[in-house]
C-alpha cells in the first residue's frame, strides 16, 4: 500500500488537534527575521523589527527528502499563491527533486481555517488507506466548497504588499472606514468598507446567511481581538446555522504576522 504524507505551511489554521491522520501531516514553517533590507513583507507593529519569509526552495527540497524515506508520495498544500510565494517555492523544488517519492504541489486558494480544512480532508484519506491520486481528486472537489472573508483594518501594510493600491489606503483611512475581503479564485478582493466594527460584524453575519446550510464555521482573530468583541457574531452563528459544526481560534502567529493582530477571519464549508 502506498503510504502518503501531507505538507503544509505555518498559516494553517487546524480547528481540531486529534483529526485522523493528523500523524501524517508536516508543517513547512514561515520564518520571521530581522529586517535588514528596503521592500521586506510589512507586518503589524509587535512584528516591525521583523519580516515574514515563506520557506524557501531549499527549505522544501529538505523536507522533501526527510519525508521520501518513509512515504511514497508527498501531497503539498500551501496557502493561496495569491497571497505568497510559497507554493511557486514548493513547485520550485519538486520539479528539482528526483528522489523515488512522488510530490504533487496545489494551490489551494485559500488560507487559516480553510487551509486546515483541506489538510485534515486529505489526512483523513492517506490515513484510510487511500492512493494519492485519489486524495488530490478529493481535495481539488473540495477548494471551490470554501469561502473566507477578512476584515483587514491594517491598509497601509497591505498596500506595501501589492493586495491594495497606496491611494485606497490612504483614504479610507482618511474616511474611517473598516475594509472587509473576500477570497475570490485565492486572490484578496474588497467586499464593502464599514464605519463602526458593529457593522463589520453585521457584514459578516450577511456573508453567512447567504449559506443555506454550511457545514463548517470557523472564526478567528489576531491577539489585538478578544472572544467578547466576537460574541455577537459567534451567537448568530450557533442560533441560525445549528447544525454547522462550529469553532473559534486565535490565528497561529505566521498568519497574524501576515493579516494583522485586529484583523478577523470566518472560514465557510458548504456542501460539494
Amino acid at each position: 500500500m502506498s503510504r502518503v504524507c501531507i505538507l503544509t505551511d505555518s498559516t494553517a489554521q487546524f480547528t481540531r488537534t486529534d483529526f485522523p491522520g493528523r500523524e501524517h501531516v508536516f508543517i513547512a514553517p514561515f520564518d520571521l527575521k530581522p529586517v535588514a533590507r528596503r521592500g521586506a513583507d510589512p507586518l503589524p507593529r509587535r512584528f516591525s523589527n521583523q519580516y515574514l519569509a515563506s520557506p524557501s526552495p531549499q527549505d522544501f527540497w529538505r523536507l522533501y527528502q526527510k519525508l521520501s524515506r518513509e512515504y511514497d508520495s508527498i501531497l503539498v498544500l500551501t496557502l493561496s499563491s495569491q497571497l505568497s510565494p510559497v507554493t511557486g517555492h514548493a513547485l520550485s523544488a519538486s520539479s528539482r527533486f528526483s528522489n523515488h517519492a512522488a510530490v504533487e504541489v496545489l494551490d489551494t486558494r485559500t488560507t487559516a481555517a480553510g487551509l486546515g480544512w483541506l489538510v485534515e480532508e486529505a489526512a483523513g484519506a492517506a490515513s484510510a488507506g487511500e492512493a494519492a491520486g485519489a486524495i488530490v481528486k478529493q481535495v481539488r472537489a473540495v477548494i471551490p466548497c470554501i469561502y473566507s472573508l477578512f476584515f483587514i483594518p491594517d491598509l497601509n501594510r497591505l498596500a506595501e504588499a501589492g493586495h491594495l493600491h497606496p491611494a485606497q489606503a490612504v483614504v479610507a483611512g482618511m474616511l474611517g472606514m473598516f475594509p472587509i475581503f473576500t477570497l475570490e479564485d485565492g486572490r484578496l478582493a474588497p467586499l464593502e468598507k464599514v464605519r463602526s466594527h458593529r457593522a463589520v460584524l453585521e457584514c459578516f453575519e450577511e456573508f453567512l446567511d447567504e449559506f443555506e446550510s454550511p457545514l463548517r464555521v470557523a472564526l478567528a482573530h489576531g491577539i489585538g481581538r478578544t472572544t467578547l468583541q466576537t460574541r455577537p457574531l459567534r451567537q448568530h452563528i450557533r442560533e441560525a446555522h445549528p447544525e454547522a459544526q462550529f469553532s473559534e481560534h486565535a490565528f497561529p502567529s505566521h498568519l497574524e504576522a501576515m493579516l494583522g493582530t485586529q484583523s478577523i477571519g470566518m472560514a465557510i464549508m458548504q456542501k460539494g
